[in-house]
């Protein structure tokens, strides 16, 4: 009766442990609705995404919200704003990502995210994704440029192409030179030296500070005086507003919307852009280009624009198993790949960037490109300022590039940019 009483004991204990694990098993298998708010140019992917995650998944059903890119952050600010808890995966642009978790619209992940996940995304895209120390927004995909040039003006001014190498990087200094060399040649007054893709615009002309170790925002984020208007900042500014009033290489008086025309047009010798221009500068008739690294000053570094769309957990959230499963699937599953693929953008992901390297579909002109992104993106990637106040800094500082670039005063230009822009911090102070 004793060992009777000690089996039925322990097979007691058995179907315990196992009703448990079975149990545990059960809890760890995500199910329920899940809402995903998004923008609606980039439906297909997201929504490929979505559509693979459920037939792996059938016990979850994700609902998708979209609104139109120029009007998703009002849209985020209306509903997050509200506390709405019928949100539970939120797509978040880089410079955003800060403000959002400040107000308290997504929650750290950091219990959800491995240091072993994490580091099989690129640096730059951890940094911008972390706010206080603590990670908040898993990237999604990426970004990286470069320096786009026309071989026919080259060849008219008898000068040899640029390397490809990022170890033979121009320099700003020798575009410049080279831009007047065969302006010079060409001797047409409708041509020009050089232009941003990104005309003003912080993404593209962060970077000419950021090479020589100036950045607008202390660590925090909270303080621009000192920083914005620092010695190193000025002269990379006065560097961009020289190349447009004294040395007269680069266009005044056009916006973003010109310059890929302009270079397609043979207007430009040199053009900054997304690496992503392959394509279409590819399918330009009469267009005969090349690409290089993106420049970096004399005595300055390599910085490269980088960022682009990464996925927070909405602090509403009523279903947080089923939210993360989706954003791992999403930014580190096959998810992933489908989104990449689907969309045609650049990867945030170690591995996938690794794959540009080694695979021989990108060892050729022009696909090629893909290896220099690769490279840039885990080395010289250098991210917009991760600050609470980035949409009020924006909009100061693009009007001030607009400025500088005109031929305001750069000291003048950029104090007072640091004016506007601490009357904007007090807000959050």
């Amino acid at each position: 009766m004793k060992h009777a009483g000690k089996l039925l004991c322990f097979v007691a204990a058995l179907i315990l442990a196992l009703s448990a694990a079975f149990g545990a098993l059960a809890e760890s298998t995500p199910s329920g609705t899940i809402t995903v708010l998004s923008f609606t140019e980039y439906h297909e992917a997201v929504q490929a995404a979505i559509d693979s995650f459920m037939l792996a998944n059938p016990e979850v059903t994700i609902k998708l919200e979209e609104y139109p890119f120029s009007e998703y952050n009002d849209a985020v600010t209306i509903k997050l704003g509200s506390q709405s808890q019928d949100f539970d995966v939120i797509m978040t642009d880089t410079t955003m990502v800060s403000a959002y978790a400040y107000k308290g619209w997504i929650d750290p992940v950091d219990e959800y995210f491995t240091e072993e996940e994490k580091s099989q995304f690129a640096p730059a895209m951890v940094k911008a994704g972390t706010f206080e120390d603590s990670f908040v927004a898993p990237p999604l995909c990426n970004s990286c440029q470069a320096l786009f040039y026309n071989k026919d003006l080259f060849d008219a001014a008898e000068l040899e192409y640029p390397s490809e190498d990022p170890a033979n990087r121009l320099t700003w200094e020798e575009i410049v030179e080279i831009s007047k060399k065969i302006m010079a040649a060409v001797n047409d007054s409708t041509i020009f030296g050089l232009t941003f893709e990104q005309v003003d615009r912080p993404y593209q002309i962060l970077p000419l500070p950021n090479s020589l170790g100036a950045t607008a925002f202390s660590e925090d984020g909270m303080q621009v005086d000192g920083y914005l208007n620092s010695d190193a900042f000025k002269k990379a500014m006065q560097w961009y507003s020289d190349i447009h009033n004294v040395d007269m290489i680069a266009p005044k008086g056009t916006s973003a919307s010109d310059s890929n025309g302009l270079f397609m047009a043979g207007k430009i010798v040199f053009l900054t852009g997304n690496v992503f221009n392959y394509s279409t500068f590819s399918k330009t008739e009469g267009l005969n280009w090349g690409y290089t690294p993106f420049p970096a000053f004399a005595d300055g570094t390599a910085a490269t624009p980088t960022g682009s769309w990464h996925v927070g957990l909405s602090s509403g959230s009523q279903n947080k198993e089923a939210a993360v499963a989706f954003m791992k699937y999403f930014t580190l599953g096959d998810g992933n790949s489908i989104f990449l693929e689907t969309r045609g953008a650049f990867a945030a992901k170690v591995d996938t960037l690794a794959k540009y390297e080694t695979d021989e579909a990108y060892a050729s002109f022009p696909l090629s490109i893909f290896r220099l992104a690769s490279y840039e993106a885990q080395n010289t990637a250098y991210p917009r300022p991760s600050t609470v106040a980035y949409g009020e800094f924006e909009t100061i500082i693009g009007s001030t590039f607009s400025d500088i670039r005109n031929g305001v005063d750069v000291t003048e230009a950029l104090n007072s940019a640091v004016m506007q822009i601490n009357t904007q911090l007090q807000m959050y102070e």
